[in-house]
């Protein structure tokens, strides 16, 4: 793993936007410039990390001109290929290792709308975790119809009513993703999904929900195909009543 890091002052920033990037060349500068241009609007206190997960196209080059275009505050990490899900786990463990306060995860494909961003920042006061709600969406019926049976699925197979499991527009406290985070199984596909239950059946966190407009996206294809992500999100099962039934242990015992 290579990782370009700088130093962005003694202040230790209030949030870092963690952002995977597989074979995005054609929208990962746009969704970077987008983001940083909005966040800088509320906060100058943040460093913005693009995971590049072993993309084969130009992606890494692209990363790597905004790195010397936008500074510090913008950070790169060119690792080996290990999925979306676990590369969003390594952002939230560098979070946690350098102890900023909030996270904000967010795809590079230019799906996720940063418009929607100050919705987040100003009520991150009284919530613990903030998901996007994808109440419209420009990328297919099949889409819609997996989120919806997804949901189902987490619901019949853990007790968790999470209203967009998968979505890759959240925001929530580090402190918190650092206690569920050991929970979940290590190389889990759906890792996000994952995290998302054992949130969910925390009674003591308090979630919001922001209502968001997912959009096309700006370039490429989907990573995951349709039929691929079936196949996985049958394979969380046993992950889910394992989780299940650790996080109801854990109340009785409280």
């Amino acid at each position: 793993m290579i990782t370009t890091q700088f130093a962005i002052g003694s202040e230790t920033p209030e949030l870092m936007v963690v952002m995977p990037a597989f074979n995005e060349e054609a929208s990962v500068r746009k969704v970077v410039l987008e983001f940083f241009r909005e966040i800088e609007h509320w906060t100058e206190k943040f460093v913005f990390l693009c995971l590049n997960d072993g993309s084969t196209d130009r992606t890494g080059e692209v990363l790597n001109r905004l790195r010397e275009q936008l500074g510090p505050r913008l950070e790169v990490v060119h690792q080996a290929n290990q999925g979306h899900g676990q590369t969003c786990l390594e952002g939230y463990r560098q979070a946690i290792r350098r102890k900023i306060p909030w996270i904000l995860q967010i795809d590079s494909d230019g799906q996720c709308d940063p418009q929607y961003f100050f919705r987040f920042w100003r009520i991150r006061k009284t919530s613990d975790v903030i998901y996007g709600v994808r109440i419209r969406r420009d990328d297919g019926m099949r889409r819609v119809f997996a989120s919806k049976i997804l949901r189902l699925f987490l619901w019949v197979a853990a007790g968790s009513n999470c209203k967009d499991a998968n979505v890759p527009y959240r925001m929530m406290k580090t402190a918190q993703v650092a206690l569920a985070l050991h929970k979940i199984p290590n190389g889990m596909f759906l890792a996000n999904v994952g995290l998302s239950v054992v949130l969910s059946l925390e009674p003591r966190i308090c979630t919001s929900h922001i209502p968001i407009h997912f959009r096309e996206r700006y370039g490429g294809e989907p990573k995951v195909p349709f039929q691929i992500f079936g196949a996985k999100a049958v394979e969380l099962w046993p992950h889910l009543r394992a989780l299940s039934k650790q996080m109801k242990s854990k109340s009785v015992k409280m």
